[in-house]
């Protein structure tokens, strides 16, 4: 008789149950996660792939950014959101957890329904350098961004550039399954009509507004069969040369922005996984493009759970460069606020709520995260060995509960003094979640030129001089360079002027 299972087989499902079995019975004996499923439009119960031994691993993919300008906030509750994701299941659920942020550094067009030019060959103009200096100089202030926002990098950080090759594989897959059409000198597009259940991630009604959809309403028809078709590949012009441009089966150019994220998902977190995070704006053409392609290749469910963060409005409106409130971290800074600020400003807000940024909203988080950190120093020469084991039951709970960021900060917020033992969970929290330096004193992020620290020693003497029109004219040139000073025993201080955004 023939042995059905080989070694190596038997091997791994004992090391498997080693490892998970207890884990999954500790798991059935205290709450789970429940989070919102954009694909299902309700909350649901998270049952990892790993419970259905389909998966080693707990398996997050977030959309990334596109490194052709300056993030901007908006961009930053994105990531923020893709870390909370990340954190309360690694730390709080416990799960192995393998995540992944992907870069777009190429095939981004400035339409997201394939129409105008690449991002990056529009960041090269205006900035006067090559797509490839584009390219890095946004890819680091990203990454240096996320540092100040003490986001940790993800497991793996591809670029779309090093995964030309799987995307084109994809391609063929599309092709060979006859879901593809080629337009002379345009490009490879998916053909929608094929996919019968295209367009189901915006919710019940999909198939309604797919009707509605007028041709052109997303973009140019062109040649293009469908309004709702979306290019896999695009060619490059045959009398211009892109800087980025590569060959395939089909022509020289350069990939959909669609494509890549398949690509990328696929490679590092397998055929299936189970969370796939993006903004909201991601829901009506970039996922649906994304599903579309992936299922078909794949022929089952890719993805169990939908994770969508909604928009960051501005002083109640929406958020554009054109509309000049488009703020950076640098912009932030510039008003003498810590990114810190504004990661506890995130956590006011739950994930998937709109968010209404302005400079008192921010004023307050940053209030609210000084206040905080005099209450735990105080609860450290005051507390006492008392346990209360709620405290820690309902943040927990809270977390649990979709990821309830301001139900966290009302429980934290509602008790006057800590104690020994909520300390302690307060510790971890802030060590693997809150991450907001609750427990240390931040470093001064913005230098004071030397000019402005010797307006400010002159008016110190003036002072003492009892000089007192000088002190004051002193004073006027620091404010009008964008500084404030203020009196204090050891002398004067030095920080940036808190004026309002424009």
């Amino acid at each position: 008789m023939k042995c059905l299972f080989s070694v190596g087989f038997l091997l791994r499902i004992v090391i498997l149950s080693i490892v998970y079995i207890p884990y999954f019975k500790s798991m059935t004996e205290k709450k789970r996660l429940k989070l919102y499923n954009t694909m299902t439009y309700q909350k649901e119960e998270f049952v990892p792939l790993i419970e259905e031994w389909k998966s080693e691993f707990v398996g997050i993919y977030s959309c990334g950014p596109t490194v052709y300008s300056s993030p901007t906030i908006g961009n930053y509750r994105a990531f923020f959101t893709a870390d909370l994701i990340r954190n309360v299941l690694k730390y709080i659920c416990e799960y192995p957890v393998k995540t992944v942020m992907n870069i777009t550094d190429v095939g981004h067009l400035t339409d997201d329904g394939d129409a105008w030019e690449d991002k990056l060959e529009k960041g090269s103009k205006r900035d006067w350098i090559s797509v490839w200096e584009v390219a890095k100089k946004y890819e680091s202030e990203f990454f240096h961004g996320l540092k100040e926002m003490q986001i940790d990098s993800f497991d793996v950080m591809p670029k779309a550039t090093d995964h030309i090759l799987e995307q084109i594989e994809m391609i063929k897959r599309l092709e060979e399954k006859g879901y593809t059409y080629e337009i002379s000198w345009d490009g490879i597009y998916m053909d929608t009509s094929k996919v019968e259940d295209y367009g189901k991630l915006m919710g019940p009604n999909y198939k309604k507004r797919l009707e509605n959809l007028n041709a052109g309403e997303r973009v140019d028809m062109g040649e293009k069969k469908h309004a709702t078709d979306f290019a896999l590949r695009k060619f490059s012009p045959s009398d211009e040369k892109r800087q980025m441009e590569r060959d395939s089966p089909w022509w020289v150019g350069f990939p959909g922005w669609h494509i890549e994220c398949s690509a990328m998902s696929s490679k590092y977190l397998g055929n299936q996984f189970d969370i796939h995070h993006g903004g909201a704006d991601h829901i009506t053409v970039h996922h649906p493009n994304e599903i579309a392609q992936s299922e078909v290749v794949f022929e089952n469910q890719r993805v169990k759970y939908r994770v969508h963060n909604q928009f960051l409005q501005v002083d109640g409106g929406k958020m554009g460069k054109s509309l000049g409130n488009a703020y950076t971290l640098e912009d932030i800074k510039a008003k003498w606020y810590s990114p810190l600020d504004l990661r506890y400003f995130f956590f006011v807000a739950q994930y998937g709520s709109f968010q209404n940024f302005t400079r008192d909203a921010l004023e307050q988080a940053k209030k609210s995260r000084e206040n905080l950190k005099k209450k735990i120093q105080k609860s450290f020469q005051e507390s006492t060995s008392w346990e209360d084991a709620n405290f820690q039951d309902q943040i927990i709970s809270a977390f649990l509960d979709n990821f309830n960021t301001p139900k966290v900060l009302s429980i934290i917020g509602e008790k006057k003094v800590f104690t020994s033992s909520e300390l302690n969970y307060l510790t971890f929290l802030e060590k693997k979640v809150l991450k907001v330096w609750l427990f240390e004193e931040e470093k001064n992020e913005i230098e004071i030129p030397e000019e402005i620290t010797n307006l400010a020693n002159q008016r110190l003497t003036a002072k003492k001089e009892k000089d007192y029109a000088l002190a004051d004219e002193l004073r006027n040139q620091i404010q009008n360079a964008g500084f404030e000073i203020k009196d204090i025993p050891e002398g004067f201080e030095i920080v940036k002027n808190k004026s309002d955004f424009k």
